[in-house]
């Protein structure tokens, strides 16, 4: 959790449409509430974010992290497992 108390969430579309990112990015003012009870940390469909970034994140760094779609590259690979030594929960 971040030093505020709240989670530091991490979210990433792979091999899939994108439609649930792109919905959750619609709902408007409502995003706002999200703010209220975690830190993103790392959502490249809303901010720029980098893989170096994440990177740089100690292991367990991020509470939760969800991960949207399959692999189907080495690239989504590799950040899966990325993503898999930095979070708590995947």
């Amino acid at each position: 959790m971040s030093a505020n108390g709240k989670l530091k969430v991490g979210m990433y579309w792979a091999a899939s449409c994108g439609g649930c990112d792109i919905s959750l990015l619609e709902i408007g003012a409502r995003i706002l509430d999200l703010a209220q009870v975690a830190d993103v940390a790392f959502w490249p469909c809303a901010a720029d974010f980098k893989y170096k970034d994440v990177a740089a994140y100690p292991d367990g760094y991020l509470d939760v992290c969800f991960y949207n779609g399959s692999v189907r590259n080495s690239e989504q690979e590799e950040l899966a497992r990325l993503l898999r030594q930095k979070s708590k929960t995947l």
